[in-house]
């Protein structure tokens, strides 16, 4: 019986390793898609922003 104990504990530890690599490995994946986004959304601001040629008054 202390056999089966060791061997569940053994597997929990690697589910555990496992998923916390599958979760960082997402995490960065999800900033880097963030990332790109970012940049395709900036450049596209400056194609489509108007810009005001005349300053604002202070009221």
């Amino acid at each position: 019986m202390e056999n089966c104990y060791t061997f569940k504990l053994l597997n929990s530890k690697l589910l555990q390793t496992t998923l916390a690599m599958f979760a960082e490995d997402k995490v960065m994946e999800i900033f880097f898609m963030a990332d790109e986004f970012c940049k395709v959304f900036d450049v596209q601001m400056e194609k489509y922003t108007v810009m005001d040629s005349k300053k604002r008054k202070n009221i």
